[in-house]
């Protein structure tokens, strides 16, 4: 079992943040996840493709790692869509970027299980329609060298418990967890990562009021994170602890991150 101190350290990447990929490679973290939400993937592929093969390829050449690409969420990317013609749309849509995240050799996606507000009564129908989704995804992707990370999402977005999360993953082996310890407003953290365990294959990290989701630097808000890190160590975790702190200095997280492991001697 690798222990936290040996974990590689990374950050969410969006090209609208400050940072450039530079900044964070000299700041000293590993990896990155590139964001791919909040571009308009159905009408501008091909430009789209370009530019983040470019953002790959210059993260290759500083010899920082894609750990992971987070998919696009909203409306037009739900995969419980109840209407089947939009979401078998939005299925293949989704594929195509799996495709293109593994020609550029990431192995991992971040999927947002549904959008919101999920009426209550509206519920179960929709939990039941995003669990085939997913299960349709990734049977469709099953060929392809990348697994998908289905997040944990707060409000009324499906997801939002450990329970619904084991729920719309089921068996499938090719359906994992990503772990937002931010987005748990029901359960804490550590509750949630004992409870789905061995399936969070990565996590983004930060920091809240237990309210709502906030993206604070973390130990800014009320996350226990000494047993964070010790739940997720115990249960097989290797890493990375990926920051999605919003618009972060790269030497604040490397120095968050000295924070953190010094609350596990």
């Amino acid at each position: 079992m690798r222990q936290p101190e040996r974990w590689k350290v990374g950050t969410s990447y969006n090209v609208k943040n400050t940072a450039g990929l530079e900044e964070i490679k000299s700041a000293g973290l590993d990896c990155i996840e590139l964001v791919l939400h909040s571009k308009d993937w159905n009408s501008q592929f091909q430009e789209l493709s370009e530019q983040f093969t470019a953002i790959v390829q210059e993260a290759n050449r500083l010899n920082l790692h894609i750990w992971s690409v987070h998919l696009p969420y909203g409306h037009d990317w739900d995969v419980s869509c109840p209407d089947d013609a939009k979401r078998e749309a939005i299925i293949a849509n989704q594929y195509k970027l799996l495709e293109l995240a593994e020609s550029w050799g990431v192995g991992r996606a971040v999927l947002h299980p549904s959008y919101e507000p999920i009426p209550i009564e509206d519920r179960r129908r929709r939990l039941s329609i995003c669990r085939d989704g997913l299960q349709q995804l990734a049977r469709r992707a099953g060929h392809l060298n990348i697994r998908i990370a289905v997040e944990c999402l707060p409000r009324t977005c499906l997801g939002n418990t450990s329970d619904e999360i084991l729920e719309l993953i089921g068996s499938e082996d090719r359906l994992m967890v990503c772990c937002d310890v931010n987005h748990l407003l029901q359960e804490t953290a550590v509750d949630f990562i004992n409870k789905v365990g061995s399936r969070i294959i990565t996590v983004h990290m930060s920091d809240y009021d237990g309210e709502d989701e906030k993206h604070w630097m973390p130990g800014e808000g009320i996350i226990d994170w000494k047993n964070v890190l010790r739940a997720l160590a115990g249960h097989g975790y290797e890493g990375p602890f990926m920051f999605e702190v919003r618009n972060p200095s790269p030497e604040d997280l490397t120095a968050c991150w000295r924070r953190l492991l010094a609350l596990n001697p």
